[in-house]
């Protein structure tokens, strides 16, 4: 009784009168709160000009477009305190995180306003469930906060939370080493792909160096970069077997922890080595990785489409067109595909027009009931006409679109559409091409340009190209998604389509 009346009456002195949250179920739905907010969620406003017009027909610089802004912005941080984190989507680690955070907020407003009798218990019980999940940085916290408070009072209890407080701080330490160590690789790599074997000498040192503080400092955050620095380690040496070892015992270890993992980590996990069995070109074994973690991948999950792109990419380079076909079909029939933004159907809109490709000149009637969908809006001759404006952080889709338009006017042997096409893609490449990931891309579009300059004559072209079709062949395809190195089919089995299509071209 004696606390909840201390509490009472710090919260009658210092509340606000007036707390605003944003409450869905309660929200006024003719208010000018609730129009911002349904329109930027739902998509109807996709700037501030569009917002002001509507709501008061007035410019987003006026002050009282500003006004609605600043509060909707101040309701919606107020109501982040009371978010639900019981959802299934949700590990329990990130709950009992939240809510420690929650508490270790409390506490420390409990001590401005001189509350010990308060703030202390709850601080111990605090410290007690941190620890039971490894929220090192709140047992530093509570440790500190308890360590401070029985130094007075309390001696041996001042020695317990000293110590305490000592061997959390030097876990968090080696855990926020671990990850600087992860962040400095990523950085490294994300400036420039051409520091892959830098990055590649980093990961193994750092990864051996997290090795060896497993044994002292064995914890979930520290054994979480470790396996992520290995995997990147064996990935960037091409040593996609041992990577996906890595991913096994990264499974292993989620399974043998659930609470500490949201569903969304084994999703990450899943997608990772359906990319690593697309480099290694294992069909098989990529098939039997879809089926086993196809519960992962719901209608409404929106990292399936990731999932599947690599798998049809897999069945792509293995020559199973008729699965990449069925893999097409099984995409644009979610539900949730007409909600994709432009740019990502225009990638699989790009997907189609290979298949389209395959379908027409490799004589896989059965492909066509699969890939004639209306749900990509799809026309080939739609397809076909449109020119791809140059974007340079659009390489990969732009360069995929164009060569599939340089097969289809090949095999109609229009000149004039394909040395468009191939000027088009010419400037994709650099000057000085090095070895990375765009390496393979700029060798094959280096073999149309000398088709272009032989006049599409095919033992010109073939002689001329050779030496460079060896060196692209001899480095390994190399594609993590989005708009870098996409290679819907091999460049080495376009190449073949395209020697074989100039042998029968009467010029030649």
């Amino acid at each position: 009784m004696d606390s909840l009346r201390e509490l009472i009456s710090l919260i009658t002195q210092k509340r606000i009168k007036k707390v605003e949250l944003f409450d869905e179920s309660n929200r006024n739905k003719t208010s000018n709160y609730f129009r911002l907010f349904e329109g930027i969620h739902s998509r109807k406003y996709d700037n501030d000009l569009d917002a002001a017009k509507d709501i008061y027909d007035c410019l987003p610089s006026e002050k009282k477009y500003l006004i609605l802004k600043t509060r909707l912005r101040q309701k919606l941080l107020n109501t982040l305190f009371f978010l639900d984190y019981d959802g299934e989507k949700s590990s329990e680690f990130q709950r009992i995180s939240y809510d420690c955070n929650k508490q270790l907020y409390a506490i420390k407003v409990l001590l401005m306003a001189n509350a010990k009798r308060l703030a202390v218990p709850m601080a111990e019980k605090t410290l007690r469930l941190a620890a039971d999940y490894e929220l090192t940085d709140i047992v530093l916290e509570c440790a500190r906060i308890l360590r401070e408070h029985y130094s007075g009072n309390n001696y041996q209890e001042f020695l317990e939370y000293k110590d305490i407080a000592e061997r959390t701080e030097q876990q968090q330490r080696i855990e926020n080493m671990a990850e600087q160590y992860y962040q400095e690789i990523i950085a490294l790599y994300a400036k420039s792909k051409g520091n892959r074997l830098r990055v590649r000498k980093m990961a193994d040192k750092y990864y051996h160096a997290l090795e060896e503080n497993l044994r002292p400092y064995d914890s979930i955050r520290l054994r979480l970069y470790y396996y992520k620095i290995k995997m990147l380690f064996y990935q960037l040496s091409d040593d996609y077997k041992a990577a996906i070892d890595v991913v096994n015992a990264f499974e292993e270890f989620i399974s043998q922890t659930p609470a500490f993992h949201p569903t969304s980590r084994l999703e990450e996990l899943a997608i990772q080595k359906m990319n690593y069995y697309l480099h290694l070109k294992d069909f098989s074994a990529g098939e039997a990785h879809a089926q086993k973690f196809a519960y992962l991948f719901a209608d409404k999950n929106p990292n399936q489409y990731t999932f599947k792109e690599y798998q049809l990419l897999l069945a792509m380079h293995t020559e199973h067109y008729l699965r990449a076909a069925e893999i097409f079909h099984e995409v644009i029939s979610q539900s949730t595909f007409r909600t994709l933004s432009e740019a990502k159907k225009e990638r699989w809109s790009t997907f189609q027009a290979y298949l389209h490709y395959i379908y027409k000149y490799q004589k896989i009637k059965e492909i066509r009931p699969l890939i004639q969908n209306s749900k990509t809006g799809f026309q080939l001759s739609d397809f076909l006409e449109k020119k791809p404006e140059f974007a340079k952080e659009r390489r990969g889709l732009n360069g995929a679109i164009l060569t599939i338009q340089v097969l289809f006017f090949l095999e109609k042997m229009n000149i004039d559409s394909l040395i468009d096409r191939i000027n088009e893609i010419e400037r994709y490449t650099r000057r000085y091409p090095k070895k990375d990931m765009n390496f393979r891309s700029e060798c094959f579009i280096n073999l149309l340009t000398q088709m272009r300059d032989d006049g599409f004559r095919f033992y010109q072209t073939r002689k001329a190209t050779e030496k460079l079709y060896d060196e692209m062949k001899s480095v390994m395809m190399e594609y993590y998604g989005g708009n870098r190195a996409l290679e819907v089919l091999p460049y080495e089995v376009m190449w073949d389509m395209v020697l074989e299509k100039l042998k029968g071209y009467k010029y030649g």
